[in-house]
């Protein structure tokens, strides 16, 4: 087991946090809950199985019917519910970025590994889907994070962090392989209530240099909290 370790959406978040935020970030990564029961998990899915499809809003429409239809018991599960269908009316209104949209593509099995290593930090990317694309005759790989928070609405910064993680993830993943290449362009962040879709930079190199110093801060948190 890593001695430190972040997911990747959270490090965006930390990027942007005050100090006092920065040390429950690294706190709650360090302790996660025995049990961590994902939110949004409808949105989630439903938006993935739309993206995979071509952007096909079938799925996300019969999610946001069957959400209607329960009644939640909890707090907890009321806010999740509601949430859950802002997500899903916003991501219809959303347009696939061309690079999805005016080519062929599948969704690749997920990876055995989730996650790569900064200055021995590691980076959960863990990605909701990894795409294989047909561009101008030649085999490209990408992946999509999804985001969904009203609260934390990643700055073109924060997308650029998750982004770059993800085309530094499957690059490793990928290196030995002659025949597919990581595409910048599909490496993508979508943010649902910032109505975004953000794709890596074409260098990522600077961005990596901001990754390391933020694990370096990590690092320093770690065992003070």
């Amino acid at each position: 087991m890593a001695e430190y370790k972040i997911s990747v959406n959270q490090l965006a978040s930390f990027s942007k946090s005050t100090d006092s935020k920065k040390r429950s970030i690294v706190k709650q990564q360090k302790n996660p809950p025995a049990i961590l029961v994902g939110r949004y998990g409808m949105a989630k899915a439903r938006i993935r199985k739309a993206i995979s499809t071509n952007g096909d809003i079938k799925p996300i429409l019969n999610g946001i019917e069957i959400l209607k239809a329960r009644t939640p018991d909890t707090d907890w599960k009321k806010n999740d519910r509601q949430v859950s269908i802002e997500a899903m009316e916003r991501f219809i209104k959303m347009k696939l970025p061309s690079v999805l949209k005016d080519h062929e593509y599948e969704i690749l099995p997920k990876l055995k590994t989730k996650s790569f290593y900064v200055n021995g930090v590691e980076i959960l990317v863990s990605p909701d889907l990894i795409i294989k694309a047909l561009i101008d005759g030649q085999y490209f790989v990408g992946a999509v994070k999804i985001h969904v928070s009203k609260n934390d609405l990643f700055d073109t910064a924060q997308n650029r962090y998750v982004t770059t993680c993800i085309y530094q993830y499957l690059d490793l993943q990928f290196e030995n392989s002659l025949d597919v290449f990581v595409l910048p362009e599909l490496c993508i962040c979508v943010d649902v209530f910032a109505d975004t879709f953000r794709n890596a930079p074409e260098n990522i190199e600077n961005t990596l240099v901001e990754i390391e110093v933020m694990c370096e801060e990590i690092k320093k948190i770690w065992p003070l909290v």
